[in-house]
């Protein structure tokens, strides 16, 4: 049963992944906000963002709050281009039902501000944005989870600003073994205004699948942004007692080859993660956390 459930999941990566993943969206690029698609936890990151069959918590799938420990976690992720992400947050498992909160400020220090005649700068400025999470999530039964989370979304510009509330909702189908997943992001309560022009959330639905075994787990997701072409994401992870390692695909990385690694680390009352991507010619990005339990 087990070699069944095995070959089940491989062929659904095989089949339905790379034949989707390719079409191409005239839409491609015309959402505000664009640095929501980087959220993801350490270790999904590490994963090739895979998250709508994993417990990823705030950051993935919020119908794994209901599954979720107790915990707080501190993360730092160095993106390209001196952008930082920096963050906080907190889950908090309840009899059948979960909550999460989470805090994220997005920095990308002093940049030249560039004209036409001045194209070597004149002055500088500073961009730098916030994301403010809370979520809930209860068992329907002891398979099937449900969840939501609302968020506030604000970036500075310059002196120009823009704001904005955004919905993620989830689901999750668990057979033990092999978890289906649903995850819809960044569902807009209305257009975000920023500047002049009116401009709606990077809204992206995603399908996923997981196969959980003792010493592993293999994962894929298939997503589609209002934004641009189908996207998919493929993960895996070994335990090897107390320490994880970790390997991806996220073919939505448009430079590099797309390939992402990492580690987990768990100790008494502690778990510390990292991950790498390179970029290609901007370089590579870090991911690192601290979860304490």
């Amino acid at each position: 049963m087990k070699r069944l459930n095995f070959i089940f999941v491989l062929t659904f990566i095989l089949l339905f992944g790379p034949s989707m993943a390719y079409s191409i969206d005239e839409n491609a690029g015309t959402s505000v906000f664009p640095f929501l698609k980087l959220f993801g936890s350490t270790k999904t990151k590490a994963m090739g963002g895979v998250c709508a069959g994993l417990s990823d918590g705030m950051y993935g799938n919020p119908a794994t709050l209901a599954i979720q420990d107790k915990k707080i976690t501190f993360m730092h992720y160095r993106w390209i281009e001196d952008v930082n992400f920096n963050s906080i947050d907190f889950t908090l498992p309840l009899e059948g039902k979960g909550i999460g909160a989470s805090l994220n400020l997005i920095e990308t220090g002093k940049q030249k501000r560039t004209t036409y005649s001045n194209p070597g700068g004149i002055g500088e400025f500073e961009t730098d944005g916030i994301v403010g999470c809370i979520g809930y999530a209860r068992k329907i039964n002891e398979r099937i989870p449900l969840g939501l989370s609302i968020k506030y979304i604000s970036q500075k510009l310059d002196d120009k600003k823009g704001d904005g509330y955004g919905l993620d909702v989830g689901g999750l189908y668990d057979l033990d073994r092999i978890k289906f997943g649903f995850l819809i992001q960044n569902i807009g309560f209305s257009k975000v205004k920023f500047i002049e022009k009116e401009e709606r959330l990077p809204l992206t639905t995603k399908l996923g699948v997981a196969y959980i075994k003792d010493k592993g787990t293999i994962a894929f997701d298939l997503a589609k942004p209002n934004d641009n072409s189908y996207k998919f994401y493929l993960g895996g992870e070994y335990y090897i007692s107390c320490l994880s390692l970790r390997i991806g695909y996220n073919s939505a990385i448009d430079e590099g080859n797309g390939i992402t690694g990492g580690f987990g680390l768990s100790l008494p009352g502690m778990t510390l993660d990292g991950s790498y991507s390179p970029t290609g010619r901007f370089g590579e990005t870090f991911c690192f956390s601290l979860s304490l339990r």
